[in-house]
């Protein structure tokens, strides 16, 4: 999903914390929330059905161990009183770095990961871009050809820096 704008993990917990939130949602109320998303970017590429749902069953399950929502039957949930503060307080996005806040989320990535997961190679990409944001250069002195994951992490990288210098 990362590929697709709109589509990533933090679009998908924040599609999932609003289905939920005034009444019982579902996988198919998010997946209509980022349709919406995407049809307001103008954002018309294709996204298989079957790999939205199994990306947004991931991110349901981070959010339930985190006890931001609590499922009601197989297919149904609804927001907590703690998904509902974290949505307030990230109305932008919610990914992991947020939900490792909460020692239950800990304890099932713990009990859930066998093995630490190895390290992403794309990190390397993401820490030039920050970089190269920090030396003052710009988004379009991206080394990377555009349709590279290498590319896509260098622009991550930048944009991050970027935001972070406008917070300060």
């Amino acid at each position: 999903m990362e590929d697709y704008p709109l589509l990533h993990f933090a679009d998908l917990v924040l599609a999932l914390l609003r289905a939920g939130q005034d009444c019982a949602g579902t996988m198919a109320e998010a997946a209509d929330l980022l349709a919406q998303d995407r049809a307001r970017a103008h954002e018309r590429a294709a996204v298989d059905p079957a790999e939205l749902a199994a990306h947004l069953d991931r991110a349901l399950r981070h959010l339930v161990a985190a006890q931001l929502v609590e499922m009601l039957d197989q297919h149904s949930f609804r927001i907590t009183p703690r998904g509902r503060a974290m949505l307030h307080q990230h109305p932008d996005g919610i990914d992991d770095s947020v939900l490792m806040a909460f020692p239950e989320f800990r304890d099932w990535m713990k009990r859930v990961s066998s093995h630490p997961p190895p390290e992403d190679a794309r990190a390397r990409e993401f820490q030039r871009g920050w970089a190269a944001n920090e030396e003052g250069a710009g988004l379009g002195d991206n080394p990377y050809s555009t349709d590279t994951a290498q590319h896509a992490s260098w622009k991550d990288g930048w944009l991050e820096a970027n935001h972070m210098r406008r917070k300060e």
